[in-house]
């Protein structure tokens, strides 16, 4: 334990951090989503800055006047401190955290050291030690940092969820996975202890478990959808043409139509049926297992039936299933460099004959 001070007497549970931003605590995919829907690799640095934020200090003399700024641009807010009516700890974790925001990491660990040599017991400073040396690539002394707030709040989640964090950083993925799933598994607020733990799995080599865990985010959550279409590219993604597919392709194309129903934009949907269909075609190319093109019949496919996303489950009807997708996406495109790149890959799909 680090015998950190817990601000205005209050208890811990009220004191520590969950006041999450919008959306509930990190963002899907290692603090970036872009609509691609899929796990890429953790940004530490983006993943710290999207940690909950600890409580303000009701009695700290400058409580008032910075919960006018709450919604301020980190540069506002800067200049906005100028005026805090009195210099306190609470004035000084926000400019840090705005400075940090900034990418204005010299003059942040200059502020931090300042608050350390003065508040050495503030858990506050401790926890902002573990964001700014997650945002510098000091993930070592990020664990520690954030180790030592867990001592001091057991019951919270937020340190747990740092602490998985800084344990995918690390390497270490039995360590994150446990810290992320024990977080998910008693706070289903944290959607993004889901994606963590889905994307340690992935790179553990455990698919399976990665699609069940971005399947068990419930459909009431802001991040469903982001969970369901990353579930689909969890099941399909570098997988070997070779595998038995029949099974993933049927519930991917299922999971695509049902977020069709739920309101998925036209463009994602296209996209997610396109790799769909794409992957249907190298499998069945492949002549793998229970493929057509390994003198399966068509009703040998994903669940027993010949289509898949309206498409007929053979080289010939999944090419004319592709060429339509990236046709519809051509026409939504934004730019005419990508409707061109587009109407090109939707030709090159085109099956071919003789008229």
């Amino acid at each position: 334990g680090t015998g950190a001070a817990v601000p205005g007497g209050a208890p811990a549970h009220t004191a520590l951090v969950p006041t999450p931003r919008a959306g509930g605590a990190p963002a899907p995919y290692g603090g970036r989503a872009d609509g691609d829907g899929y796990l890429r690799p953790l940004d530490a640095p983006a993943t710290a800055l999207a940690l909950p934020v600890p409580h303000v200090d009701p009695g700290d003399p400058n409580a008032g006047f910075l919960a006018g700024l709450m919604g301020a641009a980190p540069a506002e807010l800067i200049a906005a401190l100028r005026t805090a009516p009195a210099d306190s700890v609470e004035k000084r974790l926000r400019e840090l955290r705005a400075r940090l925001d900034l990418g204005e990491l010299l003059s942040a660990a200059r502020g931090l050291e300042s608050l350390e040599a003065d508040h050495p017991d503030d858990w506050r400073v401790v926890w902002y030690r573990g964001v700014a040396s997650l945002v510098s690539g000091d993930h070592e002394n990020a664990a520690l940092s954030f180790d030592a707030v867990y001592d001091a709040f057991p019951g919270e989640p937020t340190p747990k969820l740092a602490l998985g964090v800084c344990a995918e950083v690390l390497g270490q993925l039995d360590n994150a996975a446990e810290y992320y799933r024990l977080v998910w598994t008693t706070d289903p607020g944290y959607v993004s202890a889901a994606f963590g733990l889905a994307r340690v799995q992935l790179a553990a080599g455990e698919r399976e478990a990665a699609v069940a865990t971005l399947e068990s985010v419930p459909e009431a959550s802001i991040h469903y959808t982001a969970a369901r279409v990353a579930a689909v590219r969890a099941r399909l993604r570098r997988r070997d043409p070779g595998d038995a597919l029949p099974a993933d392709l049927r519930a991917a194309a299922d999971q695509v139509e049902a977020l069709q129903h739920l309101g998925l934009d036209a463009v994602r949907r296209e996209r997610l049926a396109a790799e769909v269909l794409g992957t249907a075609l190298d499998w069945v190319l492949s002549g793998s297992r229970g493929s057509p093109g390994e003198g399966g019949r068509p009703g040998d496919g994903p669940g027993g039936g010949a289509i898949l996303l309206g498409s007929e489950l053979d080289e010939r009807g999944l090419r004319f299933g592709l060429e339509r997708s990236y046709r519809v996406l051509a026409r939504l495109a934004g730019s005419g460099e990508e409707r061109i790149e587009l109407v090109e890959r939707a030709n090159r799909f085109r099956p071919r004959t003789w008229v």
